[in-house]
């Protein structure tokens, strides 16, 4: 029934949890080789911090579909769905770079690794360690820019499946917001050509006033066509008038203490003899 439903949903949920496992154990280490000068400013570190992000507000989408989902509420048409399909495209062109800096990326997070295992003392010491070791040790094949500008490689065995389902879903949901648009449009110039295409010869449509046919009556009140409702309506605002003239006769239940509505001094009611 889900995957009836909503097949995207189980394709979302293994790549929220493949790009969560990316950030947690390859790029997050690298952003705090940023933070601490160990990888110099520049492109590199730019693109990193690009990288970064990205991956953040993909999950953050994700999060935010998934959450649509669990409360019931129909996403199809939704602004999260071509969200998505944005940052996907970003993702898949930031593969390319990705494959060519896998190798120094890996090298950079086993020096990580390697100077964290070695290091028992305080985090200042391990960070001295780590950039000496960046700078002696530094592979020759590699240019400057490109140590930067690694970023962490995708794991490929298990996940590959899962991001090629994934992104047959997410061009599909592409190709049908394109198709939709396309239809609006062209439903829009079809109304414009009709509209522009009008024969002047032809005949006009009849109005309300020409198929009812009434001729020349007077202009009347929607009550006054029916003489029981409005004299029904008259005798129920003159009793309304009646109790400003004539008090109605109350029962004593309970000793009397005054009107509760207060007694107006101004108001006389009381006939002069002439």
């Amino acid at each position: 029934m889900l995957k009836q439903e909503s097949p995207e949903l189980l394709q979302l949920i293994q790549d929220f949890e493949a790009k969560l496992t990316e950030l947690k154990d390859e790029l997050d280490p690298l952003m705090h080789m940023v933070r601490n000068g160990i990888i110099p400013k520049g492109k590199g570190s730019r693109y990193l911090q690009t990288k970064y992000h990205l991956y953040l507000n993909y999950c953050t989408n994700i999060s935010f579909y998934l959450v649509l989902k669990s409360k019931r509420i129909p996403v199809q048409g939704h602004p999260v769905i071509e969200r998505l399909v944005a940052y996907r495209n970003l993702i898949n062109d930031l593969g390319i770079v990705d494959e060519k800096l896998s190798s120094e990326v890996q090298w950079l997070l086993n020096e990580l690794h390697n100077t964290e295992r070695n290091d028992v003392g305080g985090k200042k010491q391990s960070t001295m360690l780590l950039q000496r070791t960046v700078n002696k040790n530094k592979p020759k094949s590699v240019p400057k820019i490109s140590t930067v500008e690694a970023a962490a490689k995708e794991p490929r065995d298990d996940s590959d499946l899962d991001e090629e389902a994934a992104l047959k879903f997410y061009r599909e949901m592409e190709e049908k917001m394109k198709l939709k648009r396309k239809r609006r449009e062209d439903q829009n110039a079809m109304e414009e050509e009709l509209v522009l295409e009008e024969d002047p010869n032809k005949k006009r449509g009849i109005t309300y006033q020409i198929a009812k046919n009434k001729g020349l009556t007077p202009k009347r009140k929607k009550i006054d066509r029916n003489p029981r409702v409005k004299h029904r309506e008259k005798f129920r605002r003159a009793k309304i008038r009646r109790k400003g003239q004539v008090r109605e006769v109350r029962k004593e239940e309970q000793r009397y203490g005054g009107e509760l509505s207060g007694i107006r001094a101004g108001v006389k009611k009381s006939i002069k003899l002439k």
